[in-house]
Parts: structure tokens; C-alpha cells; sequence
């Protein structure tokens, strides 16, 4: 089981206190998204805990998370788990009660020198050294994705406590410099460390799931995929045109399978590709797969025989890192973080419609060059890990903890 103290929801701090090692930090890490682990923050958490959750060089971290949530007990580690009162019924209120009032409780309990957010959000009252990860500041470029009402209020309630944070973490130097731009802080304050992707992401030994999965879904030749997201800034739009263009210079049997599901109703973040199909005439040769299961996105990223991401902003890019590491050539945008992390490892071009098509040609009528990609991918892939990112991350735990704490009443 799961080794974990328990802090009840009332201020009679029934405890148990951890030895302080006068030697080292203690960082408390927020695990309130590894109840989500299919989100990026979900998965950013747990395979940062899976590296931390070891005391190593001084740092002992123990993971915050609310007493109801769903993170299985195969974690190992410390941890400490916070009441969650009764009124926070609703998901967004538990969240809301979680970072403004739960994860300080967990601090307190651990007595915490150092405690990191890993997503964009931190207590407005706090005056504990902080360290936030802000993976990505798109809803501040793209009014599309945080025009609601109630996004507007959640980032005027969490940007002014995330700009106080001691450091702030992001996952790669675009995104460092977006934050310093939009969020006014000083370029010191902001740190970028790259991620990694999970070890099942490799080249496929299994014919058989191979085989059947090309059954399931009508895939007899070659493969153009993309797993990336179906909302408007994934500009697959200009992918359905570039396909369409594409077609008649390589083999007919060739299908461009787009995966993922899409929020219905929401035209203007979500454009339908069906229209743009059938204008291209590519019906039958255009595969929406609808959303898929994890096993079923590794399979097709092992079957196929090119990935293309034609993404127009990116805080890192999982997908086209994930499609390096099977050994899968990328043809991807020249845009925001997506060259640092795709590099020398696939094609980088202007993502227009005539550009993805001449790459994509490119690629599927040249062996040679296909196989010298292929190589490169996965050399590429090789350069990011876990425990590179962790390591890093405990380094800005260190220097967090030597600055001067900031108030943030």
C-alpha cells in the first residue's frame, strides 16, 4: 500500500512530522493531476514523482495530493494526502479548494521548505518559496482558447501568484521567452527544462498487434499519421490539403489517419475536416479514427510510415517526440518550441499546405532517405529523458530554496 499521512479537512493537526534532514530540502510536489494522468499535466506529475520520489543529493520530496484522489497505489514514496471538505462537491470546485487552500495544508503537514506547482497555478495567500511549471502560455496567444468567462476569471485568480513564484519551470526556450514577453517577468526567474516521453515509446516487435490493428481499421499500404489534437491550432486543415496534394504522386494505397476525438459543438475551436475531406475527394482515404486508446496511438505511431505535425504553437510537442522514439520520420512546423524539440530528427518547414506536400512526397518516394530519417529520429528521441528532466528540476529546487522567499499577500 501506499505510505501516506492523512491531514483532516478541521486545524486539529492530528500529524505525523517527517525528520528534517538539516542537511538537504524537502519539496513538496502538488499530485492533484495524477488523478488525469491522460492530460499532459497528468503525466508531466507522475513521471517526474516516479524520478523524485527517492531522496537523491540532498532533496527529499513527498507528494500533496487530495485524500479523494484517484492516483493508484502503485505509487511509491511519500506521501501526504489532504482532507477535501464536503462543500467542494463539484470537480472545479475541489480543484479551485485544492490550489488555494489544500496543497498549503499539505505543506504545512510536511513541513515543507520548497513546494512545486507542476502547472500553471499557485495560492494567492503563500509565502512559502514556490516553484511553478507553466508548460505553455497559450490561452494568452490565442484569445480562442481562454475567451470563456470563467477562463478569464481562473487566470486573473492564478497569473498573479504564478508571476510571483520564486522560479517559474517551462519546457523549452520558446516558451521561456513567451512567458518573460506576457507574464512581465524577469527572464532570471524563468527556467526551461525539456521533457521526456514514457519507455514503451519504441519501434514495434509484435506482427500480430501490427496486423490486426491494420485490419480494424482498413489500413492496407503505407501511413501518414498525426495524434496531435483536433482543435484549430493543430492547423489540419492545411494536413487534408497537403494530403490532397500529395496523392496523386504516391501509391494509392497510402492513408492519412488522424486520431483523437473533438469537442462537439464548438465549431470555431474544433473545424470539422469532413467538408475539406470530401473537397479534396479524399474520401475513404482521409481515416478520423475518433478517440483511441493509448495502446491503439503507440500501435498506429508503429505502423506507420511517417508522423506530420503542422501545429502552429506548442509549448514542447509530445506527439512528434513520441513518433521520433518508434523510430517514425517527422515532418513538423517551423513554429514556436517544435524545432528544439524535433531538431535534426525530421523535416521542419513552413506549415502550409504546399510544404507538408512536397515534404510528405519527399518522404514517401525516397527509401534512402526515409531509412536515414528514420535513424535520426531515433537518435534525436535518445536525447530526452526523465531522469535528465528530474535532474534538472532538482537543481532549480535547490536554487529556489536559497532565494529569499516572496510574499504574496
Amino acid at each position: 500500500m501506499l505510505p501516506s499521512t492523512s491531514i483532516p479537512t478541521h486545524w486539529a493537526f492530528v500529524i505525523i512530522r517527517f525528520k528534517m534532514n538539516s542537511s538537504g530540502i524537502r519539496v513538496g510536489l502538488d499530485g492533484f493531476f495524477l488523478s488525469q494522468p491522460a492530460t499532459g499535466s497528468g503525466q508531466y506529475t507522475l513521471h517526474l514523482w516516479n524520478q523524485l520520489s527517492h531522496p537523491e543529493a540532498g532533496v527529499e520530496t513527498l507528494l500533496l495530493r487530495p485524500a479523494s484522489s484517484d492516483a493508484g497505489d502503485e505509487l511509491r514514496g511519500q506521501v501526504i494526502d489532504v482532507g477535501v471538505p464536503g462543500f467542494a462537491r463539484s470537480a472545479k470546485a475541489q480543484k479551485l479548494w485544492w490550489e488555494q487552500i489544500g496543497v498549503l495544508r499539505g505543506v504545512r503537514g510536511g513541513q515543507v521548505d520548497v513546494l512545486h506547482i507542476p502547472y500553471m497555478s499557485a495560492p494567492r495567500i503563500n509565502r512559502r518559496r514556490t516553484v511553478v511549471t507553466i508548460h505553455d502560455v497559450i490561452p494568452l496567444i490565442y484569445p480562442e482558447y481562454g475567451g470563456s468567462t470563467t477562463m478569464r476569471l481562473y487566470l486573473r485568480l492564478v497569473l498573479p501568484a504564478a508571476r510571483r513564484a520564486t522560479l517559474i519551470l517551462t519546457d523549452s526556450d520558446c516558451s521561456r521567452r513567451d512567458i518573460v514577453r506576457l507574464l512581465g517577468v524577469a527572464a532570471e526567474q524563468v527556467r526551461s527544462i525539456p521533457l521526456a516521453v514514457s519507455d514503451e515509446f519504441k519501434p514495434s516487435t509484435d506482427a500480430v498487434a501490427e496486423a490486426e490493428i491494420r485490419q480494424r481499421f482498413g489500413l492496407a499500404g503505407d501511413i501518414v499519421y498525426n495524434v496531435g489534437g483536433l482543435d484549430v491550432r493543430k492547423n489540419l486543415t492545411a494536413l487534408v490539403e497537403a494530403f490532397g496534394r500529395a496523392f496523386p504522386s504516391i501509391n494509392p494505397s497510402t492513408r492519412l489517419v488522424i486520431a483523437g476525438g473533438a469537442h462537439t459543438g464548438n465549431t470555431r475551436l474544433y473545424p470539422p475536416l469532413e467538408p475539406l475531406i470530401q473537397q479534396w475527394g479524399l474520401e475513404g482515404k482521409v481515416v478520423l479514427t475518433g478517440r483511441i486508446t493509448e495502446a491503439d496511438k503507440l500501435l498506429l505511431y508503429q505502423i506507420a510510415k511517417l508522423y506530420v505535425y503542422p501545429s502552429l504553437y506548442e509549448g514542447f510537442g509530445f506527439t512528434p517526440l513520441e513518433a521520433m522514439a518508434c523510430g517514425l520520420p517527422v515532418i513538423s512546423s517551423n513554429r514556436s518550441s517544435l524545432p528544439e524539440v524535433v531538431g535534426s530528427g525530421g523535416l521542419i518547414v513552413e506549415p502550409t499546405a504546399g510544404r507538408l506536400a512536397a515534404a510528405i512526397v519527399s518522404l514517401l518516394t525516397d527509401e534512402q532517405f526515409h531509412r536515414d530519417l528514420s535513424q535520426r529520429a531515433l537518435a534525436q528521441a535518445a536525447r530526452f529523458s526523465w531522469s535528465r528532466t528530474a535532474e534538472q528540476t532538482r537543481e532549480a529546487y535547490w536554487d529556489a530554496s536559497s532565494l529569499r522567499p516572496i510574499a504574496t499577500r
